[in-house]
C-alpha cells in the first residue's frame, strides 16, 4: 500500500485547525494511519478519495476506557488513534451536519476547550517548576557561579521564553475557542 508523510505541527489550541487538515488529506485520498511526534510528521495511506470528517476528543483519565470507544462507535465513528491525551475520530460525512461532530452542542464543545486550557496550565506549572528552584541556589552561590552552570541557566531561559510564548498563543486561542462557545 501506497504511503506518504507530511511534516506539519499544530500546538494543544489547533485542534480544529488539525481535523480540518486531516479532511483535507482524506479527500485527496489519504487517510491519516500514524503520527511521528518528534518531527510533527503525519504518515498517510492511499485510500479512494472521500468525503470523511475527523473529530479530535481529549480525554485525560483511561478509566471507563471502553464503554467511552463504544460510545463513538455506536454512533459510527471510528477511533483510529490515540497520541496523549487526545483520541482520533474519522466517518463518512453525513448530510446531515450535527452527525459530523462529536459535540454537536455549544457548552460542549467549550467544555472540552476548557479540559484542554487546564491541561495546559498544568503543563505550564511543570515546565516552570525547575526555575524556582534553580535560580534561587544560583543567586545564593555568588561568586563561586559554575560558567557551565550559567549557560544551562541561559538556555533553559530561552527554552522557556519559547514554551511561555507557545503557552500563551494557546491559552488565547484557546479561550477565543469558549467565548464563542459559550455565547452560542
Amino acid at each position: 500500500m501506497k504511503t506518504k508523510k507530511i511534516r506539519k505541527r499544530f500546538e494543544l489550541a489547533d485542534y480544529l485547525e488539525e481535523e480540518k487538515f486531516l479532511q483535507v488529506q482524506h479527500k485527496k485520498g489519504w487517510r491519516m494511519v500514524n503520527l511521528k511526534l518528534g518531527f510533527s510528521t503525519y504518515i498517510f495511506e492511499e485510500c479512494e478519495p472521500d468525503d470523511y470528517a475527523y473529530q479530535l476528543d481529549f480525554k485525560q483519565q483511561e478509566k471507563d476506557l471502553e464503554e467511552y470507544l463504544q460510545l463513538f462507535e455506536d454512533c459510527g465513528w471510528e477511533h483510529f488513534y490515540k497520541l496523549g491525551n487526545w483520541y482520533y475520530f474519522r466517518k463518512k460525512k453525513s448530510e446531515i451536519p450535527e452527525e459530523n461532530v462529536i459535540f454537536n452542542d455549544a457548552p460542549t464543545r467549550a467544555e472540552m476547550a476548557k479540559k484542554v486550557v487546564r491541561f495546559q496550565g498544568m503543563i505550564s506549572f511543570i515546565a516552570l517548576f525547575p526555575l524556582f528552584y534553580i535560580v534561587p541556589i544560583l543567586l545564593n552561590r555568588g561568586e563561586g557561579r559554575s560558567n557551565v552552570l550559567l549557560a544551562l541557566l541561559s538556555i533553559y531561559g530561552v527554552i522557556m521564553v519559547v514554551l511561555t510564548g507557545s503557552q500563551l498563543r494557546n491559552f488565547w486561542k484557546l479561550n477565543q475557542i469558549i467565548k464563542r462557545e459559550e455565547q452560542i
